[in-house]
């Protein structure tokens, strides 16, 4: 097993651990979804939209906002982060995990914030995002994507490498930055070779390409794949590739058995370069396209399949000084397959 090398994360993981019993006897908490950890250069053309919400609560902030709070405002980079919108605050961790919870009240600056409402409690600094919920559950992120998420389901901490440990109801389990420490079908990084016609799990081998992950080592009693948008189509298509029909197909194969009678989600995620519209748009098309090949594969299978455009990012898609950014947009061009655990 690999070394943790985070002292402060992994006892927080070993700490955070210690609460799964009570966690799982919670009422439904935050919303958690994935998105995939990959990377790529290449653009589609989308903007970024994403619609803020309030909560009536109460709330103090050390210092008034010196900007806006949404994914481009500064808390977000290519590995994590975290950003706000009205009162609702997502982690998002660089194992692609989105962690979002309802704070109870609007949050107006995403560095400067310590607020306590009858929710839970939330610090904001520069480093990092914490969040304690009313039932005294922990969730932590920094501004490298690591940190710890708890809930009624389990609780996971998520290292700076991308190495993850997670405590659930099959235990506990740990899984390496490269995916080598768990099978395909349980968790970690897959790649499709340089002939684009075989996947791989665990260590690339040369040539090879980063194609999604598979993510299941988490909470919310949800299992997720998500695909690399730049490995299944090309620039600005809807079209699968051949590569990115036989990492779906791979796919399908991994998943039939833990389908069965589920409705799988297939959602479509794009970066944040050009109109709203034409973002769900390309969104929609591509989670058709590779619910298509699925439903060929799975025959009989449930499929919901939605667009979130760019709604949802787990990377910031320009920097700090508002320039563009071809790494963190690359990231969030990802098709996602996700089906419940119970």
């Amino acid at each position: 097993m690999k070394r943790i090398t985070s002292l402060t994360t992994a006892t927080a993981v070993l700490a955070a651990a210690a609460l799964l019993s009570a966690c799982q006897q919670q009422e439904a908490g935050p919303a958690v979804s994935t998105g995939s950890a990959t990377s790529g250069s290449s653009s589609d053309a989308s903007q970024s939209s994403d619609s803020p919400s309030t909560s009536a609560s109460t709330s103090t902030s050390e210092q008034p906002s010196s900007g806006g709070t949404g994914p481009e405002a500064g808390a977000l980079s290519n590995s994590g982060g975290w950003y706000a919108e009205g009162s609702r605050v997502t982690f998002v961790y660089n194992n692609g995990i989105r962690y979002t919870v309802d704070t109870g009240a609007p949050v107006t600056d995403l560095h400067h914030t310590k607020s306590r409402t009858a929710k839970g409690s939330l610090t904001l600094t520069a480093t990092q995002a914490t969040w304690v919920a009313a039932s005294g559950t922990p969730s932590t992120v920094n501004s490298k994507g690591a940190g710890v998420i708890a809930d009624r389901s389990g609780v996971i901490g998520v290292l700076p490498d991308g190495s993850v440990t997670c405590a659930n109801k099959k235990g506990l389990q740990f899984v390496g930055s490269d995916g080598a420490k768990g099978a395909a079908s349980t968790s970690g990084l897959f790649y499709v070779d340089k002939s684009g016609k075989r996947t791989i799990a665990g260590k690339p081998p040369q040539g090879a390409k980063l194609a999604g992950r598979y993510v299941v080592c988490n909470v919310g009693d949800t299992s997720t794949v998500d695909l690399n948008a730049d490995v299944l189509f090309a620039f600005g298509s809807a079209k699968l590739t051949a590569s990115g029909k036989q990492v779906v197909d791979q796919t399908a194969a991994t998943i039939k058995a833990h389908v069965t009678g589920k409705t799988v989600a297939v959602v479509g995620n794009t970066d944040s370069k050009g109109s709203t519209a034409f973002n769900l748009k390309l969104g929609k098309q591509r989670a058709d396209a590779v619910a298509a090949e699925l439903r060929a594969k799975l025959p009989g299978v449930d499929l919901k399949v939605t667009s979130n455009g760019e709604s949802k990012p787990i990377a910031a898609n320009t920097t700090a000084d508002g320039a563009d950014n071809p790494a963190g947009r690359a990231k969030n061009r990802r098709v996602s397959i996700s089906w419940g655990n119970k």
